[in-house]
């Protein structure tokens, strides 16, 4: 994978990261300054905390998968592979976001977190997707075991 095109694809995913991140912080103010349109409950908060979890548990992933090295083509097939998929985990999630986007005000401070989200799930699809295609072509043939 040239230089460039490496560090355009992390820094992609790394800012789809912050953007998830943002707006967990985000959505944490608006619930917690109890100006929000809706009552609060155990159920909010616990969705803020899984939301917030399962993006520093997607990151520390990626971050793992980052560090490993193909020593053979099968393996750089495999790692290319990884990166596609999570490239449409991200993008199935950016869409259903798009999907759900009728009722939503972009302006108000309630609804940002909502357009950050899905910001980062496409900036973060971008990334992996660049990743996938920059380390080399899919072979979708399974290894011979």
């Amino acid at each position: 994978m040239t230089s460039s095109k490496h560090q355009l694809s992390r820094l992609l995913i790394f800012g789809g990261f912050v953007l998830l991140a943002l707006s967990t912080a985000i959505s944490s103010y608006n619930y917690l300054s109890q100006d929000i349109p809706s009552g609060t409950g155990f159920s909010i908060y616990a969705q803020l905390i899984l939301e917030a979890l399962s993006a520093l548990f997607a990151a520390a992933g990626w971050w793992f998968l980052s560090q490993l090295e193909a020593k053979s083509s099968v393996q750089e097939s495999l790692l290319a592979k990884a990166y596609a998929l999570l490239g449409l985990q991200f993008s199935a999630s950016c869409v259903a976001h798009l999907v759900g986007a009728g009722g939503v005000i972009f302006i108000d401070r309630f609804s940002a977190p909502f357009w950050i989200t899905a910001l980062g799930f496409g900036v973060g699809a971008g990334g992996f997707f660049l990743t996938s295609f920059t380390m080399r072509s899919i072979d979708l043939m399974p290894p011979n075991s």
